[in-house]
């Protein structure tokens, strides 16, 4: 059998010649509509091809990426080019045919760039007077209020760990323990089994608490009170813990000097917000937007 008619046998081959003829008919159908010829031009360069090491590396530190790539070898530049050049073509025709045309994934891509350079703007907030930095405390006095924070340490008992009645009844046998030997808040980790995270807890509000152990046991937590008795056992979602809450400092508002240096940060980012807002409503503004009847205008 000669060897063009095992080729003509090949499902590959077929796949190949199916698309060289689907762009042939796509160049003639579209003939009018047809790239001018410096979009053909792929320029390569030294700054394009740092540029290319970047957005494949997804990292921006111009003066690594022209380190690395001076670091290359001849070869290893001509194979980078290479890899560049496919990848700028299959772009372009990918656009040229539409195919990124009503493709949400490609359009969200195209807003987060619209996004960032709008983030990125040169065009910086003025610096807020006193005066301002008191007003906007004062409207806006509970984002800057203080949660009640905990102090605790906790033993363990894995529920992981096949024993007789469970983790609770291996708790309960600790408790017993921690109570008879005196156990203070430095002893705990002599007592139960090896937990995950932390013992120590000092000063924590009740998120980070909930995030590790679970909001039931953050609840059981904020109803206990604080003393020098070991209490529980409590559960979470990794078996059972007996628990010394030393001090609980209850939510508070603080004083405008406590947190004047947050007060400044988030002034100066509604700033930034609302510059971003104006930006983005003069872009809009450049285009006819027609609403249905029965669509509300924003």
């Amino acid at each position: 059998m000669s060897v063009m008619r095992r080729l003509a046998r090949e499902p590959l081959v077929h796949f190949v010649l199916l698309g060289v003829l689907l762009f042939a008919v796509y160049d003639v159908v579209n003939e009018d509509d047809a790239l001018d010829p410096q979009s053909r031009v792929i320029e390569v360069d030294r700054e394009t091809l740092i540029n290319f090491l970047q957005y494949r590396s997804a990292a921006f530190e111009p003066g690594y990426f022209e380190a690395q790539y001076d670091a290359l070898s001849e070869e290893q530049r001509a194979e980078l080019a290479r890899s560049y050049v496919r990848e700028e073509a299959m772009a372009r025709e990918a656009m040229a045919l539409g195919l990124e045309e009503n493709d949400y994934v490609i359009r969200r891509r195209l807003v987060q760039k619209i996004e960032y350079l709008v983030a990125d703007t040169d065009i910086e907030p003025e610096p807020p007077t006193e005066d301002d930095l008191r007003a906007y405390f004062e409207e806006h006095r509970a984002d800057f209020s203080l949660p009640a924070e905990y102090t605790f340490t906790h033993v363990f008992a894995d529920a992981e760990i096949d024993r007789a009645g469970g983790p609770q009844a291996h708790a309960r046998a600790l408790l017993a323990r921690l109570r008879a030997d005196g156990a203070n808040f430095n002893d705990a980790p002599s007592y139960g089994d090896r937990f995950p995270y932390q013992l120590n807890y000092v000063r924590q509000n009740l998120r980070p608490i909930a995030d590790v152990f679970g909001p039931e046991f953050a609840a059981a937590l904020d109803a206990m009170t604080p003393d020098e008795t070991w209490q529980g056992p409590v559960m979470s979602r990794f078996g059972a813990h007996l628990v010394l809450l030393t001090d609980r400092e209850q939510a508070r508002e603080p004083s405008f000097e406590e947190v004047r240096a947050q007060v400044a940060s988030a002034v100066l980012e509604d700033r930034r917000t609302n510059t971003r807002e104006v930006l983005l409503d003069e872009l809009v503004d450049q285009y006819d937007v027609r609403y249905a009847e029965g669509i509300p205008e924003p």
